[in-house]
């Protein structure tokens, strides 16, 4: 939240109302106010989307919210028995300790309602809505004081918060298509904050934080990352021979951007091919948009083909997850996108992500055979 106006850069990534302690804009000379909103009383109800009062109705949602992320909602995060660990018990605990960690956890808590309810899907998504802008508020200012005792909060705030982030993508509107280079953004730029946070985890063994990047040993580890072995089954994906190809705006930069992303796709692909740990696997995958040449998002955004057909080689792995509630069809759903919109010349290239989802597989660490 950086408190910008008339809305804050959270709220409008988000698409949300924004509602916090600020003052409200001058009124520039000469500007249209609107008066019904000017002259309505300001007032909170436990309804709104700011932090509402304390009320019985508010203790007795927020225990609910509690109970369910503890019995429910925690457990169904898990992608193996190590994550089970940290969501079910450490986080609620810590979130004793952090509004912004409490109040993410009370988000994810209520989104995940709205999907088991779809008859009460709005009522479920308001309540999301008006923890998630807390959550977000509060967490701005407790990122700015990153230390050693506050850390562990900051990364699983984060996480819990891109979690309904990926949750809200199965939602969005895909004609006409814009790929989501929003959602990819915001993900990635929690990054830096894993970045911040290494040197104050990196020799503390018990912390949370360093157990959830030391998970994942490729997040910190560029060379596997990128390797060049990785992107030998997506080389055609590079190729540039026919004319459509070689009329493409090339560079250095491009290509580095291509093929790191490619080689990070392909390692994922090799590591369900070997029977790697699902768990591994899916945090791999979860994590695309943190790891990703900035560079790649920046194609995709230009919409350039042979991008949005690396994305979508992208999503048809994400596809395998549709297990989670919180993945839902996302993956399906971009890549039928991104074939709809993809030019004939370039329409080989979507071969294989179509050919995923003909199959409708669903990863568990079993062989594949495609």
């Amino acid at each position: 939240c950086n408190e910008s106006k008339p809305i804050c850069a959270n709220c409008a990534r988000l698409n949300l109302t924004c509602v916090y302690d600020r003052q409200p804009p001058e009124n520039k000379p000469g500007a249209v106010q609107p008066k019904e909103k000017a002259q309505r009383p300001v007032t909170k109800t436990d309804d709104d989307h700011g932090d509402p009062p304390e009320s019985e109705r508010r203790r007795k949602r927020e225990l609910q919210l509690l109970l369910h992320f503890v019995e429910e909602t925690g457990p169904s995060l898990a992608f193996d028995d190590f994550s089970m660990k940290v969501w079910v018990l450490p986080l609620p605990r810590l979130a004793l300790k952090s509004d912004a960690l409490l109040y993410a956890m009370y988000c994810v808590s209520a989104v995940h309602s709205a999907y088991q309810e779809p008859e009460h899907k709005e009522r479920h998504l308001s309540v999301c809505h008006g923890y998630l802008q807390m959550s977000l508020c509060e967490h701005a200012k407790e990122v700015s004081q990153l230390s050693h005792d506050n850390v562990d909060i900051l990364i699983l705030t984060s996480t819990l918060i891109r979690l309904y982030q990926c949750y809200k993508l199965q939602e969005r509107p895909l004609i006409p298509y814009t790929p989501p280079t929003a959602w990819m953004r915001s993900t990635g730029s929690g990054s830096a904050l894993f970045r911040q946070a290494w040197p104050l985890i990196v020799d503390n063994p018990s912390s949370i934080a360093k157990m959830l990047i030391g998970n994942i040993p490729i997040v910190m580890d560029k060379q596997a990352r990128t390797a060049p072995e990785s992107r030998q089954g997506l080389l055609h994906l590079l190729q540039r021979q026919e004319p459509h190809e070689l009329a493409e705006p090339w560079s250095s930069d491009v290509q580095e951007a291509y093929e790191s992303t490619l080689s990070y796709i392909g390692g994922i692909w090799i590591a369900m091919n070997n029977n790697e740990n699902p768990g591994g696997v899916s945090k791999r995958l979860v994590i695309f948009p943190m790891i990703v040449d900035k560079r790649f998002i920046a194609l995709v955004e230009e919409q350039r083909p042979r991008a949005l057909a690396i994305l979508a080689h992208y999503f048809a792995l994400l596809s395998m997850l549709r297990g989670y509630w919180w993945m839902g069809d996302t993956g399906q759903r971009e890549v039928r996108a991104i074939a709809e919109v993809m030019p004939d010349e370039w329409r080989s290239l979507m071969s294989w992500p179509l050919q995923i989802l003909e199959q409708q597989i669903v990863f568990t660490g079993e062989q594949l055979n495609i």
